[in-house]
């Protein structure tokens, strides 16, 4: 049961089997690390494309662009930044290899950090090197082709962008990038392990046994309670925002009901068995 960078398993509408359909609240349920490569994708796109504001005339400049697009979505993480660390910051939010562009090639490489987690103050060093084709002579803004290389420094705080600023680009290659240890998660064959447990005929307390023998893990919360004729079963991990909500009704049936993540926030109700028996929405 362990991750590096995958989207969680949404829980967002009650429908029958053991496990949910994707529903309205799909979107929030996909960790924000897996959102953040996509928003980088498309940003360096536009950017290299020449879809920023004003003309990019050279390669400098587009590594420039580069970079604050890098420093935005870095920032752009900090709702979820105390559960992120450093290592973390570092492998999932600075892209990794070759990004291609419409007009080029982009190479963004960590050059160094420092920082607790990103629950506090932390800087990132990168190095981006930009390789940009000539832009065609019927175009307004036309350029030749190019390369720049530059190093910026992204000193980052909780809930505020990182600031990007140049500093000197070191000699030599940079660091391996950091591997952080995988994190755990509720896989779809732990929710369809859930579901035959909660299959079975015993009694809520019965369920709740058969719960922590298949799932001792000590970061997994488990809670278990009789409710309309049925039994009702919340199992999940607090820190990674990841709960399978599972129902048998009296005569058998078991579905997913449906609950929005938000409820799994910090303060908020957490993975428990009231978000069927008393929903906070």
């Amino acid at each position: 049961m362990a991750r590096q960078n995958r989207p969680m398993i949404d829980r967002g509408t009650s429908t029958p089997g053991p496990w949910a359909a994707p529903g309205p609240w799909a979107a929030l349920a996909v960790p924000q690390r897996a959102r953040a490569s996509a928003v980088l994708a498309v940003g360096l796109s536009l950017v290299l494309a020449g879809c920023a504001a004003g003309p990019l005339s050279s390669g400098d400049d587009r590594a420039s662009a580069v970079a604050e697009e890098v420093a935005a979505d870095v920032g752009a993480h900090s709702a979820n930044a105390p559960e992120i660390t450093l290592l973390e910051m570092v492998a999932w939010w600075v892209p990794e290899g070759t990004v291609y562009t419409g007009s080029g090639t982009a190479l963004v490489e960590p050059l160094a950090w420092s920082g607790e987690s990103a629950g506090s103050r932390a800087t990132i060093d990168i190095r981006v090197a930009v390789e940009v084709d000539p832009s065609s002579s019927t175009q307004l803004f036309a350029s030749g082709g190019g390369s720049a290389t530059r190093c910026f420094r992204l000193e980052w705080e909780q809930y505020e962008q990182a600031q990007p600023s140049d500093i000197p680009c070191p000699d030599g290659p940079a660091p391996a990038r950091p591997t952080p240890a995988p994190r755990p998660e509720l896989t779809q064959a732990d929710s369809d392990r859930i579901a035959a447990i909660v299959a079975g005929d015993g009694a809520a307390a019965d369920v709740e046994r058969a719960l922590r023998d298949a799932f001792p893990q000590d970061f997994i919360r488990i809670e278990t309670t009789a409710a309309d004729g049925g039994v009702v079963a919340a199992v999940g991990i607090p820190a990674e925002r990841e709960c399978v909500l599972v129902f048998r009704d009296a005569a058998g049936a078991v579905t997913n009901p449906g609950f929005r993540q938000v409820s799994l926030e910090p303060g908020e109700i957490g993975c428990s068995t009231s978000l069927y028996t008393n929903p906070p929405f």
